[in-house]
């Protein structure tokens, strides 16, 4: 791309900054006392300059300036002992024809002391094409020392995250486990959505649905997991509103994100309540990073067609609009209009428009945009299987279940910003608020069949539904940055809150199916959406808060991070109905204490053990008999359910830096699971029963980044055993999850410069066979498959194209999920991608 001409400075830094920076910045203005330099415990091996700067910078969360040209080709014989920033610096620039700059914000410049021209040895073509540590893709450089926004990414490996804490850190130093899908690692497999983009993650499963709502389940760890945005969560599953149906299956969520807009996509382990804002279950959540601003210009252009008729065409623009590169703009625009799906509907029509503007000095951090998001949905573009005796039976859906236009349209607009202020003395103040207007409208038949066709009859079941919702969510929170001796402190606190208001839903789904005269079927048979029952009042709403506490702590080679919250959701519309058709309120607010705990210890500079313990809920609002749980007589709503995990862990960095290794041991468990009990006549309540604690272990390994020069690899494999929670009949529910899952995607850029610019990919997905429940509830196996995948590419200074090939093989694959129906992966698919820099 463009290494030298994009990367003429390179910041590192994290978000935690030099203790005595903060003093220095506020001192110029308020002429307090400066406090004594923090003393930090360096142990950076002999070795290349750029990578002892960089190692300095992480551990004393300092920043340091720097052309890479400059530092290239020098070496530094090692900084050890207890030193300040400045002196570690000093030392690793010792004997070198380089000299420190201190700047009045508390960074550092490296510069050369003399002008220096390189031996012409050293400029090779193969250097020139191919430096040391070249970033492949980038979306933005963070820092004080830099005025773009967003992650710096080098290739497929990511550095640093603001998951886990609010703030940047450093992966190595995070106590928890957080696997990354860079945007290098989405642009080079050709991954068309955020799911497609996840199966470079083992422990990550898609559950495509039933056969007929296309809406899915993701699950992380085996259990369902919430999906974010930019670090707001989807609060409110559009296919599950209590006492009503909400047919917003197909209505757009994170997960519909153009993979134009995503700059990574980040999976967290564990059960972070406190992170995803509100309830989730233990396994872990996903969140969705888009591109923020950047001040290095960016102008590109993207075409990608396959040979199944899908065709998208996508704008990236950046840049700097001030001359001091403080003020910054980004715009994305993508636009899919695809011909016909697999079983005949007419294709997805989709555009997306998304500007942002942010600001960005030494003392504040400022970025605000919408995103404008239309999408015209077929109700088919899949495939499934019914599943028999005898495993996977044939496709479900060979032709349209309706009529070929049958889809649904939705709408929706964002509003945000986030903010972030240095107030002097260590203090520092983050603000961010999203606003949401989603409208859905769906009209076509959900399942159609002919009953005689010598009589030109048949029968349909519609789908007919009509959603508008809105949402706000605001999240603030104070922070405060001390240092004492070997000691460093930064404590938060903050609250968020989101209200999701429903303003209106309509639901004219037949249960009984419509007979169709004459056949096929016409759409004057459909009654119109505006005429469907409503199915909440004007002010129906959900709510959720939470307030936290946050310290992270370190003291030589010890971080800790420790988390403790308060939750309450509660909405005013829930109800549940008895089997005597008495309708109770179960809406009153559910709530719990949360917390998550990690403590990370720094073995060396490149490896680190950790361990965390999280907590988790999800109230209940459905009616319980007490007597099935061996209780007095009578009716409770159900308690909320609790989320517990726990985990140990390894980071490794390898290769001066340039890949990550982790490994990680997990234990999840669910409490107050809830089971559907048919009705009888002793009892007219028992509708659900509670069941004992369902429960996932496992071991998690990844590995990402630059393994030798041209050749970046992204890996990761999961064994994982999950007992669901056992009914009273039923001690050995099958778990419906593979145990042995493995992703594996490399490329490798040619050397050689008769081959200057071309480059090939080529990756596996592998998983182990597992047991599910058939059509007849019979035990049936699914059997173990492996998924090749291959592209070949070039690259020159301005544009990049890409021939991948998914399924090379051309297998009847399935998914890592089932329930009685299977989903089936698409056959062989070719894929060209042309991106164009201006």
């Amino acid at each position: 791309m463009r290494h030298r001409s994009i990367a003429c400075l390179m910041a590192y830094c994290l978000a935690a900054v030099v203790p005595a920076a903060a003093p220095v910045a506020h001192a110029a203005t308020t002429n307090q006392v400066q406090p004594e330099p923090a003393l930090f415990d360096f142990q950076v091996p002999a070795g290349p300059i750029e990578s002892a700067l960089a190692t300095i910078a992480h551990v004393a969360g300092g920043i340091v300036l720097f052309d890479p040209a400059v530092v290239a080709s020098l070496d530094c014989a090692g900084v050890h002992g207890r030193l300040t920033l400045e002196a570690a610096l000093r030392k690793a620039l010792a004997n070198s024809p380089l000299e420190l700059v201190a700047h009045p914000d508390g960074s550092f410049g490296v510069r050369r002391s003399a002008p220096e021209t390189p031996r012409a040895s050293e400029l090779t073509t193969i250097d020139a094409y191919n430096p040391p540590l070249p970033p492949v893709l980038r979306t933005g450089t963070p820092g004080v020392g830099d005025t773009s926004h967003g992650y710096l990414d080098s290739g497929f490996l990511a550095t640093g995250s603001q998951l886990a804490t609010r703030h940047e850190q450093p992966l190595s130093l995070l106590p928890v486990s957080i696997q990354e899908i860079t945007n290098s690692v989405i642009e080079s497999r050709q991954s068309k959505s955020v799911v497609d983009s996840l199966q470079n993650i083992s422990s990550v499963a898609y559950s495509r649905g039933d056969g007929i709502d296309q809406a899915g389940t993701l699950y992380v760890r085996s259990f369902i997991a919430p999906v974010m945005r930019d670090g707001w969560a989807d609060l409110v599953s559009l296919t599950n509103v209590t006492n009503g149906r909400v047919s917003g299956s197909r209505a757009i969520t994170s997960l519909d994100v153009p993979a134009a807009a995503i700059e990574r996509v980040e999976v967290l382990g564990g059960a972070d309540s406190i992170i995803v804002g509100g309830p989730m279950e233990p396994g872990g959540s996903v969140n969705i990073v888009t591109k923020q601003p950047v001040a290095d210009a960016i102008r590109e252009w993207t075409l990608e067609i396959d040979n199944r008729g899908h065709r998208r065409s996508a704008l990236d623009l950046g840049g700097s609009l001030t001359e001091d590169r403080a003020w910054t703009y980004r715009t994305i625009i993508s636009a899919v209009h695809d011909k016909r799906t697999l079983d005949g509907y007419d294709g997805e029509r989709e555009f997306y428009l998304a500007p942002s503007i942010g600001y960005k000095d030494a003392a504040t951090s400022f970025v605000a945009g919408f995103s404008y998001h239309v999408a015209r949905t077929p109700f088919g573009g899949y495939q499934s299987a019914m599943l028999t005796d005898k495993g996977p039976g044939p496709d479900i859906r060979t032709a349209p279940w309706g009529l070929p236009d049958d889809h649904s349209h939705a709408t929706k607009t964002d509003l945000f910003y986030t903010w972030e202020q240095a107030l002097g003395a260590g203090w520092r103040l983050n603000s961010k608020a999203r606003f949401s207007s989603l409208r859905y409208t769906a009209s076509g038949y959900s399942s159609c069949i002919p009953v005689d066709l010598d009589e030109g009859t048949g029968v349909c079941a519609t789908d007919q539904s009509l959603l508008h919702s809105d949402s706000a969510s605001i999240d603030n929170n104070l922070s405060l940055r001390v240092s004492s001796g070997e000691w460093q402190h930064t404590l938060m606190a903050g609250a968020s809150f989101s209200r999701t208001r429903l303003k209106s839903y309509s639901d004219a789904d037949d249960a009984t199916a419509i007979v169709i005269v004459p056949w096929p079927p016409s759409r004057t048979v459909l009654p119109p959406v505006g005429g469907a029952r409503s199915l909440i009042n004007d002010n129906d709403a959900i709510y959720t808060s939470n307030l936290y506490l946050q310290d992270q702590i370190t003291w030589r080679r010890w971080h800790l991070l420790a988390n403790v919250g308060y939750e309450q959701e509660r909405n005013n519309f829930s109800s549940d109905t008895d089997m005597n058709g008495v309708s109770h309120d179960t809406s009153p607010p559910r709530n719990a204490p949360v917390y998550n705990i990690g403590v990370a210890y720094r073995l060396a500079d490149s490896a680190t053990i950790y361990a965390n313990s999280f907590r988790s809920f999800t109230p209940g609002q459905l009616l319980l008999d007490s007597t099935l749980n061996g209780g007095r007589p009578g009716i409770n709503i159900a308690p909320a359910t609790t989320g517990k995990s726990t985990e140990v862990g390894i980071k490794l960095e390898l290769l001066d830096k340039r890949a990550i290794f982790t490994a990680a041991l997990y234990r999840a468990t669910h409490t107050n699971v809830l089971q559907f009990v048919f009705p009888d006549t002793s009892s007219p309540f028992n509708r659900y029963v509670l069941l004992p604690s369902a429960v996932s272990q496992g071991l998690e390994l990844s590995l990402s980044g630059r393994l030798a020069r041209g050749w970046n690899l992204t890996a990761s494999y999961s064994y994982s055993l999950f007992h669901p929670a056992p009914s009273q009949d039923e001690d050995s529910r099958l778990a419906q999850f593979p145990h042995h899952r493995a992703s594996v995607w490399s490329t490798y850029d040619l050397q050689s410069e008769g081959w200057r610019g071309w480059g090939f990919g080529l990756g596996m997905t592998l998983r182990s066979s597992y047991m599910a429940f058939s059509d007849a509830d019979s035990q049936v196996r699914i059997p173990g498959q492996a998924r090749t995948d291959a592209s070949l590419y070039y690259r020159s200074r301005s544009s990049r194209t890409t021939l991948g090939i998914r399924n090379l093989f051309d297998r009847r694959l399935y998914s890592n999920f089932a329930t009685t129906t299977i989903g089936v992966e698409p056959a062989r698919t070719v894929t060209l991608t042309h991106i164009v820099e201006f």
